[in-house]
């Protein structure tokens, strides 16, 4: 059967397609054409372990280049993909040490300082604008004042149009000039660019590379021995820049959102805080989170050659989507799936092809390990700092916009200083 994508945008359609279907369905989008959704994580490890000339990583990711350019991380494949995870994932893993988690704890307690008292208001704007903060150190070193002003604005005016719904509608007609005609994103997209190459000049000029990651990628050589060029390092940026905004911050924020709806756990994870000697909980809470409400919607692949799955023959340039939450939710993998346990994570980690918010295969999320660790971390230092509880009494919606699932209130709660 083959639905319309328009209709996707409900989660219940969605799981009353799968309920009818299994674990995967037909449909059509706009812009890319016919398309396969799965959630059964059997076809999924189909998929993934699939040889790279029938199944294609990158060219699904096509969806975020307007944002992460052409040549970001996610739109490579083949040598050009595994050199530079090859030079990237090394420090990123490195900045997941105790010298971040110091730093990070810092960023998140400076968070905590800026919640209002008592009046409900959105946690996700200030999360976000940490871990924005955050990964422009890590990656560019911008850590003064001065600095992140700089950049606030321009990264806030680009990701306001990159969440919206407005560039799903215009990357479906791209080929009718949907993205070409359209100023507002072409200047947010050149005031960010321009900030990036200044940056790149700059050091260029004075020789000094740097030590954070921009500096790593400008030492780094291709397979002719040539430097990358200003617009791969560019690309870099902005695809590190998106993640984190992404995953690290809606994953904390739906954290947050899950915890005051579930005082026993909120409870739990508090009084591992306040003894200060472990994360065990910390980072179940984090698994779980990302479980139940992944921030990332899906997870896409696209058929190079025909390509056999659950008893249908796929044709080239078919889209396969692995949709997260419904991949999440399946029964057979987690008992009562819908519900908020961080118990189910104690004594084991994910694995497998059930638990997949950072993706999966060669094109994992380089920055799946210092996103925990940021989550644990901003966890226990809020928990540690402040009560809180809900600004009001029912889940907050799914809202899904571009390729993210975010809180449907921004994360509305109430702050109380503890003693």
């Amino acid at each position: 059967m083959v639905m319309p994508a328009a209709l996707i945008l409900g989660e219940q359609v969605v799981d009353h397609m799968f309920s009818r279907t299994g674990g995967m369905f037909g449909l059509w989008f706009p812009g890319v054409g016919k398309a396969v959704m799965l959630a059964d994580p059997a076809l999924v490890r189909e998929v993934f372990r699939a040889p790279a000339d029938v199944i294609d990583s990158s060219e699904a990711n096509r969806v975020q280049e307007p944002v992460i350019g052409p040549q970001g991380l996610g739109r490579l494949d083949g040598a050009g993909h595994r050199q530079l995870r090859t030079i990237m994932l090394p420090p990123l893993r490195d900045h997941a040490s105790l010298r971040l988690c110091e730093t990070t704890a810092l960023l998140a307690q400076r968070v905590v300082d800026q919640c209002p008292t008592g009046t409900p208001f959105a946690l996700r704007p200030l999360l976000h604008t940490a871990m924005m903060e955050a990964v422009l150190s890590i990656t560019m070193g911008v850590d003064r004042v001065r600095q992140r002003g700089e950049w606030h604005e321009p990264l806030r005016q680009l990701f306001r149009r990159a969440d919206s719904y407005e560039i799903t509608v215009r990357y479906g007609l791209r080929h009718a000039g949907g993205l070409a005609l359209w100023p507002a994103y072409h200047r947010a997209k050149d005031a960010c660019d321009r900030l990036i190459h200044a940056e790149i000049g700059r050091r260029r000029r004075r020789g000094e590379e740097g030590e954070d990651l921009l500096g790593l990628l400008m030492r780094a050589r291709d397979e002719r021995g040539a430097r990358l060029t200003d617009q791969v390092l560019r690309d870099q940026v902005m695809s590190l820049i998106a993640g984190a905004r992404t995953t690290t911050a809606t994953g904390l924020a739906w954290a947050f959102e899950r915890l005051v709806r579930h005082p026993d756990a909120l409870r739990r994870l508090t009084a591992e805080s306040d003894e200060g000697t472990q994360d065990v909980y910390a980072r179940a809470v984090s698994y779980e989170t990302l479980r139940v409400r992944p921030p990332v919607a899906f997870v896409g692949r696209v058929v190079r050659r025909p390509f056999e799955l659950g008893g249908r023959r796929l044709r080239p340039g078919t889209t396969i989507i692995v949709h997260l939450r419904a991949l999440h939710h399946q029964p057979g993998l987690y008992p009562d799936p819908t519900a908020f346990r961080p118990e189910r994570w104690l004594g084991r980690r994910p694995g497998g092809y059930g638990w997949m918010p950072f993706g999966g295969g060669s094109h994992t999320c380089l920055g799946d390990q210092l996103s925990l660790m940021q989550m644990k971390t901003f966890l226990q230092v809020f928990t540690r700092s402040v009560t809180l509880s809900p600004a009001g009494a029912r889940d907050e919606p799914i809202r899904w916009k571009a390729v993210s699932n975010s809180p449907g209130d921004d994360c509305r709660v109430v702050v109380r200083r503890r003693s």
